[in-house]
């Protein structure tokens, strides 16, 4: 008879572990390569895919087509994993789509070499951005940074039936990261109006959490 395996070492947790998709490390004093929950990997072969960011105008389908024909929007990046079903995962950061990584670098990794994985997005290359230029989310085009750039927006909601007459998102950040919003979209209790454009409200009262104080 065959001699069965030893039964695994099972313990009393609250929460089963949940496995970080693996990253792939390029940092100074570290083995090159890919690592997952601290261990290194071997023998990966990498999955890429194209990941296509939102900055949260023209969400629809027909929006984003429109974004082509006029040439506006983020760039299309390329995304790379040990697997494929985590490329999502990696895709690039709001502020690294946008470069600017000056406002936000928390926990920021750029492990992937482009040059060798995706040739086409280097300046020199079809397609490639000049270095140094960052994305407008006013203009919502790349171009070289200036002191009334919109450095991040916050856009309604689609479907926004409303675009035509309000063209501003519900709030910006500005050049030095400092943020602006539209008191109409403010809920009460955070002194907002009693009424806006999506609908009527109750003076002085803020559901759910009842009378204003």
């Amino acid at each position: 008879m065959p001699i069965l395996p030893n039964p695994p070492g099972f313990q009393r947790i609250d929460i089963p572990w949940s496995h970080r998709p693996a990253e792939y490390v390029r940092e100074p004093g570290v083995p090159r390569g890919w690592y997952q929950d601290g261990r290194k990997l071997h023998h990966v072969k990498a999955s890429k895919a194209f990941i296509w960011p939102k900055d949260g105008k023209n969400g629809s389908t027909w929006g984003r087509m429109k974004d082509i024909l006029k040439n506006r929007g983020p760039d299309i990046h390329v995304a790379f994993a040990a697997n494929k079903a985590d490329c999502v995962s990696n895709r690039p950061p709001r502020a690294q789509w946008s470069r600017h990584t000056n406002l936000d670098d928390r926990d920021l990794r750029f492990g992937f070499n482009s040059q060798k994985f995706a040739p086409w997005t280097n300046s020199r290359g079809l397609g490639g951005r000049m270095p140094g230029m960052s994305y407008d989310f006013r203009t919502r085009k790349y171009g070289p940074p200036y002191s009334r750039m919109w450095t991040d927006a916050v856009w309604q909601q689609e479907p926004y039936k409303n675009r035509k007459w309000n063209t501003y998102p519900e709030a910006v950040r500005m050049w030095d990261g400092s943020w602006l919003q539209d008191r109409q979209y403010m809920p009460q209790s955070l002194n907002g109006p009693t009424h806006n454009e999506y609908g009527r409200g109750i003076d002085g009262f803020h559901l759910p959490y009842g009378p204003l104080i």
